[in-house]
């Protein structure tokens, strides 16, 4: 072959090889830096970052359960929320979705399922608000507002359901259900102005009764009942004595 041939035929697979680099390395020359990780060497927490040295900036994160399944994806413009953030169930299920560029942190631009797939609050409402946030940003409550009622939700760091209630003036009314992180029951209480007014019965994480009673403004009333693990009654106590 001649050297000339054999020049251009190496530079030409030199420019293929650095495509192939920069084409790996996003559009934008962005790559991805683990920032923390479980003890079993799992990433937990990846960032996507632009530019180099002391010009790296941030333009998407990623966080991980144990098991490697995507917990979150957050994109980021000048270290501001942007895009669609989504979060997932361990299952990989997804669990919500914000839209920062076309709306506020906190409105109606979000979408909550639950483990099933579908929409958390199931019907209509008037709006909505993202009620709090973990410190790294994922949605750990949201409320629902239809006319004059309140739904509110909350959730445990693996997205599972930690309370639902109606909410009356910043206070509980109602049924409250309470739940474990791994979905089960944990408590049924109902509140009257935001105190306990009613049955209250509670659960062990295996769906055995646990205590049954009743409050009247606050306090214990009538009979409760307790139960063992087998969910067998072992003991009872009548407040009204």
């Amino acid at each position: 072959m001649e050297p000339s041939k054999r020049s251009n035929r190496l530079l030409l697979t030199a420019m293929v090889l650095t495509t192939l680099l920069c084409a790996a390395c996003g559009a934008k020359g962005t790559h991805e830096e683990v920032m923390a990780s479980y003890a079993n060497g799992n990433p937990k927490t990846v960032f996507e970052v632009s530019g180099k040295g002391d010009k790296q900036v941030r333009v998407g994160e990623k966080g991980y359960y144990e098991d490697k399944q995507l917990q979150y994806e957050k994109h980021y413009k000048d270290d501001k929320p942007t895009g669609v953030w989504k979060f997932y169930y361990a299952d990989g299920t997804l669990f919500a979705e914000g839209n920062y560029t076309t709306n506020h942190e906190v409105g109606r631009d979000w979408k909550f399922f639950d483990a099933d797939g579908n929409d958390l609050y199931g019907k209509e409402f008037d709006s909505m608000r993202v009620m709090e946030f973990t410190a790294d940003n994922r949605p750990l409550s949201v409320a629902y507002y239809d006319k004059n009622e309140e739904m509110r939700y909350q959730f445990n760091d693996n997205y599972t359901l930690n309370a639902r209630g109606k909410v009356v003036d910043g206070k509980k009314e109602g049924l409250w259900e309470f739940y474990y992180a791994n979905g089960q029951l944990l408590l049924e209480a109902r509140y009257l102005d935001g105190i306990e007014n009613g049955a209250y019965n509670s659960y062990r994480e295996n769906g055995v009764p646990y205590f049954r009673g009743y409050y009247i403004n606050g306090s214990r009333a009538n009979v409760w009942e307790i139960y063992d693990e087998a969910g067998n009654l072992v003991a009872r106590q009548n407040y009204d004595e």
